[in-house]
């Protein structure tokens, strides 16, 4: 798997939870699942390496405190 730079590896974390999970309630998979692999975990990492989940991050921008 080819991580990312422009997500940290929580995010990465977060993610593929959340795709492992949703798999593991019966979500379609969005790669052709290779007939090896059983673990929602490790079918929630390919389809993240082949770019195909539509999930986004969201960064709460810093707050600016101007001196008084």
């Amino acid at each position: 798997m080819v991580i990312s730079m422009e997500h940290t590896a929580f995010e990465i974390a977060r993610i593929i939870g959340a795709r492992a999970l949703q798999l593991a309630m019966g979500a379609p998979m969005l790669i052709k699942r290779p007939d090896t692999i059983y673990n929602p975990t490790e079918i929630a990492r390919q389809e993240l390496g082949a770019g195909v989940l539509p999930m986004t991050v969201k960064r709460p921008m810093p707050q600016k405190i101007e001196a008084e």
